[in-house]
């Protein structure tokens, strides 16, 4: 009996005239549920978060250590915070053993590196004190003291001190646009400033050997400061990089120079796959972020990354 009600009334949704009606009811309702369920995400904060990875395990932001952060994955889950760039680097993280986070903030990427292999080492840079402290705190939270170190560190052209400027918010967080270059909006706006240590990742990583099978770079157009000052150990370990280049006056152009330098081709991450592309001076405001790989493959859009990984160890294997 059920199973014919519901039958007929299937039928009666398709009929012409009653979903005509049905749907102008339905309709504005859905306009109201939808525009309540973004305002409440964009109003409602939350401090403080554990959600599930695809792979099962917890990640924890902690309380006052991301809340903007934490809200975002409160309403969206993991792939609410750069979809495409966090899955580009899971698919890295399952094949990598060392992770360099370069502007690792609050540590997002960091921890789910650590999360989501068992095998990986992480070591994490984050210039700016206060978020270093934040840093460390959601390291402890998600019991990874042994898995990543965290160094309050900007990686640089050169070894020393330099000039960090970072916006000033208007919340509990802090700006996550905080820089050390010189020629972006935090300098014409007059932002804070304060000193930070500096270090070229060559000189660093001669004091603390290692092999480095991915990068990723967060450093708001100081990018090509640090794959300068880390190109000796570009050069030996060929890497995977994923890195942020925004558009900007300058075009890009010293960034670009540095990454031809080095033989590696740039992929731009975007929804409709990875495509290699050889300068940065064009639109994109809905994806800013690069794979920089070691080696190319024909295709000038990628779907599969296992193709650059498969070459890479190709070339790894060669003799010296």
């Amino acid at each position: 009996m059920k199973s014919t009600v519901l039958g007929k009334l299937k039928l009666l949704r398709d009929n012409y005239y009653f979903s005509r009606m049905l749907a102008g009811v339905a309709k504005p309702l859905w306009l109201v549920c939808g525009g309540l369920a973004t305002q409440l995400q964009m109003k409602v904060r939350k401090n403080g978060v554990t959600i599930s990875l695809p792979n099962g395990q917890a990640m924890t932001i902690g309380r006052n250590a991301g809340i903007g952060l934490a809200s975002t994955l409160f309403w969206h889950g993991i792939d609410g915070y750069e979809p495409l760039t966090s899955a580009a680097l899971r698919f890295f993280f399952a094949r990598s053993t060392t992770f360099i986070d370069v502007g690792a903030n609050c540590g997002l990427y960091s921890i789910m590196a650590a999360l989501w292999s068992p095998c990986v080492r992480v070591i994490a840079f984050e210039a700016f004190p206060p978020i270093y402290e934040k840093l460390k705190t959601n390291v402890v939270l998600n019991d990874l003291e042994g898995r990543i170190v965290c160094e309050n560190l900007a990686l640089s052209s050169e070894s020393g001190v330099g000039i960090f400027r970072i916006p000033q918010s208007d919340t509990a967080d802090f700006e996550t646009t905080g820089t050390l270059s010189d020629q972006g909006f935090q300098v014409r706006q007059g932002c804070p400033t304060v000193p930070v240590r500096t270090v070229r990742f060559d000189d660093y990583e001669s004091s603390h050997p290692m092999r480095v099978d991915l990068v990723k770079i967060d450093v708001e157009d100081f990018e090509a400061h640090v794959l300068e000052g880390m190109s000796a150990t570009i050069q030996r370990d060929k890497p995977f990089i994923i890195c942020e280049i925004l558009n900007r006056e300058h075009r890009n152009e010293r960034t670009l120079e540095i990454i031809q330098s080095l033989n590696y081709t740039a992929y731009w991450i975007t929804d409709a796959g990875y495509i290699r592309v050889s300068r940065f001076d064009f639109e994109r405001r809905r994806f800013t972020d690069f794979v920089l790989s070691p080696v190319s493959n024909d295709a000038e859009v990628l779907n599969d990354l296992g193709l650059l990984c498969e070459a890479r160890n190709r070339l790894l294997a060669r003799p010296a």
